[in-house]
């Protein structure tokens, strides 16, 4: 980006460049010479800093709101699927023994009638 060392002031856009580093070694210096001379640019410059650090902090508590959320919701997953889990052992070893008794209840049925064993498929 090139700067012109007149007495005209700095845009934003050279002053962003500048607070971002992404300019030259020369364009900084340029910058830096004119700053010193120029109580407006610095005003400038000083509003700039204070809208990109409030910018800053915005979007750093915004992120880590998202995160808490975010963790939150994974610890109440975890639980719930640990109370699912435990739910389900239950189920499983409370149920088959009543579905088997009944399998052998129809399967003696069928053979006391003197029926072919045929379970439903």
């Amino acid at each position: 980006m090139r700067i012109n060392r007149s007495p005209e002031h700095l845009n934003d856009e050279m002053l962003l460049a500048y607070l971002d580093g992404e300019m030259s070694t020369s364009g900084i210096r340029a910058i830096r010479d004119h700053l010193k001379i120029c109580w407006k640019c610095r005003s400038v410059l000083a509003d700039l800093e204070s809208q990109a650090e409030a910018t800053s902090r915005l979007l750093t508590a915004n992120l880590d709101s998202k995160i808490d959320r975010s963790v939150k919701a994974k610890e109440k997953f975890l639980r719930w699927r640990a109370l699912f889990e435990k739910q389900r052992k239950y189920f499983a070893r409370s149920q088959p023994p009543l579905v088997l008794n009944n399998v052998i209840r129809v399967a003696f049925a069928q053979s006391e009638a003197g029926a072919p064993l045929s379970l439903p498929v």
